[in-house]
């Protein structure tokens, strides 16, 4: 009888964690962001993660195994005493419901089971795996359409959020919210390609190839320096695993520097070949007469505030661009976008945008975090907190006091958390993230040969995402595809190195 009800609870686990997947992926999608679906998901998604954490209560000592389960309770409490300290703001109830969405993450993503084995999560990897790839190729080709019909729209939601769409200002939003995580999440879901590419036989590695050039194209189109950087990440990851593993074959080390080599020069050079040809097409129908049937239908822009969507969940203004011609992913914006008026504004293309600050103002967004903590250093000015607090405290500081608007977000996760949760959170957050490296760092050393490749893309894919926590608001405080696969991956990367740990014992 025990078995059966933990039985039922792994299937509430995998319907909470596929609806996660999916209330992430359509969070930053613009067509599905403000539509029924978005609070569909969120309650659903609510129910299940209620009752899968409940069910668990039942067997609570099989996953307090997780590692460093205690650090994670330890930031949530810091995160209430923030609430509590800065309650006076209004914003207490917002933020409470990110003390849930965040023990969502660490207690249902990231926590697992301590009894299963180290191949039964490595089959539940390879699932999610798949069913992200094929995500990821959905909004890609839907994004590649969008660009190929030169389709370009921006919008404003009745809650007076932005929404952005299409081909605009040179870059490929397609389908997703904001090119930067669309970017990250093709980048990642090449990588789970490579992977399966590797381990699989047939004509199945096709479908991965494919799969590659859709995120590909769309990595290229998306202009996201982001993503740029962390395909670096993730591949050189992946080299020096593959370096360590081959410690005494200086032959395969060398043909490990050559593929990759290869590899940087195709990325880098065929991404600006491609990236240019198609800019200068543009440019070239931008400066042909425009007909009236060309000319797209006016949708409502306006200004006003940009507030959370209807969901109260999704943790972002939809607003969304690095570009300083738009407001920033998770800015909420006082300011209105306008379409470009003249045939000048619309060169394709934001090299002018990085010649005078290659940062492109996130130097100055991080200068006035820091700012921002020394005014509370301690406990933090809170999440949803942040705002009013800045603007009663540090009214002239660039997060508020800037071109583009007030930003909700710093475009830094670790940042973030320092501001929003002061020293107690970023001191936790240090202990958790060092435990976690000294677990891969001790474990790394004996990984037996059948999973190393399993081990060092599945490290690879997190550290994906942990690069792109440096540029964005991402793997806490917002619901994304990008929080879903770090934390999910991270929990199985921890529960191998511990249930290794327990063998050798």
């Amino acid at each position: 009888m025990k078995l059966i009800k933990k039985e039922y609870i792994k299937i509430l686990e995998w319907g909470f964690k596929i609806t996660y997947l999916l209330l992430g992926l359509f969070t930053f999608n613009s067509f599905i962001y403000d539509s029924p679906i978005q609070p569909a998901l969120v309650k659903v998604c609510l129910i299940l993660g209620v009752l899968a954490a409940a069910g668990r209560l039942f067997f609570l000592k099989d996953y307090i195994k997780t590692p460093y389960l205690p650090v994670l309770v330890l930031f949530c409490i810091s995160f209430c005493l923030t609430i509590f300290v800065n309650w006076k703001y209004n914003a207490g109830m917002a933020d409470l419901k990110w003390v849930i969405w965040t023990g969502f993450i660490f207690f249902l993503l990231y926590t697992c089971d301590g009894t299963r084995s180290r191949n039964s999560y490595k089959k539940e990897f390879h699932i999610f795996a798949d069913i992200l790839i094929v995500l990821s190729v959905v909004c890609a080709l839907a994004s590649i359409y969008l660009l190929l019909q030169n389709y370009h729209d921006l919008w404003t939601t009745e809650s007076g959020e932005v929404l952005i769409a299409g081909f605009q200002w040179g870059r490929l939003w397609g389908v997703y919210t904001d090119p930067n995580y669309g970017g990250v999440f093709s980048v990642a879901a090449i990588l789970m390609c490579i992977y399966f590419i590797f381990i699989r036989k047939g004509l199945c590695r096709i479908w991965y190839v494919l799969a590659i050039c859709a995120d590909y194209v769309y990595v290229i189109f998306s202009d996201s320096r982001t993503a740029e950087v962390t395909m670096c990440a993730g591949i050189g990851v992946i080299l020096l695993l593959f370096l360590y593993g081959r410690r005494k074959n200086w032959k395969g080390i060398a043909v490990g520097f050559f593929l990759t080599a290869v590899f940087a020069v195709a990325f880098v050079g065929g991404t600006s070949l491609l990236k240019g040809w198609y800019n200068a097409q543009i440019e070239a129908l931008a400066q042909q007469p425009e007909s009236e049937e060309n000319i797209p239908s006016e949708k409502k822009v306006g200004g006003g505030e940009s507030t959370e969507a209807n969901t109260g969940d999704s943790g972002k203004s939809a607003a969304s661009t690095e570009n300083a011609s738009a407001s920033s992913p998770e800015q909420k914006s006082e300011e209105t976008p306008q379409e470009p008026e003249t045939e000048e504004q619309e060169t394709v293309g934001r090299a002018q945008d990085i010649q005078t600050d290659v940062s492109n103002g996130r130097f100055d967004l991080w200068k006035s975090g820091i700012e921002i903590w020394k005014t509370k250093p301690v406990t933090g000015t809170g999440y949803n907190s942040f705002l009013p607090y800045v603007e009663e405290t540090l009214p002239d500081t660039y997060v508020v006091n800037n071109d583009q608007g007030n930003y909700v977000s710093l475009h830094n996760g670790y940042l973030n958390i320092l501001v929003y949760q002061g020293i107690l959170g970023a001191v936790i957050s240090l202990i958790f993230i060092g435990g976690v490296l000294w677990s891969w760092c001790r474990g790394i050393k004996s990984i037996p040969e059948r999973d190393r490749l399993y081990i060092t893309f599945l490290t690879a894919v997190i550290a994906v995402i942990a690069v792109s926590m440096l540029f964005l608001l991402e793997g806490i405080y917002t619901n994304s595809p990008g929080t879903f696969i770090l934390w999910d991956f991270l929990g199985y990367l921890m529960h191998y190195f511990s249930r290794q740990t327990e063998e050798k014992r």
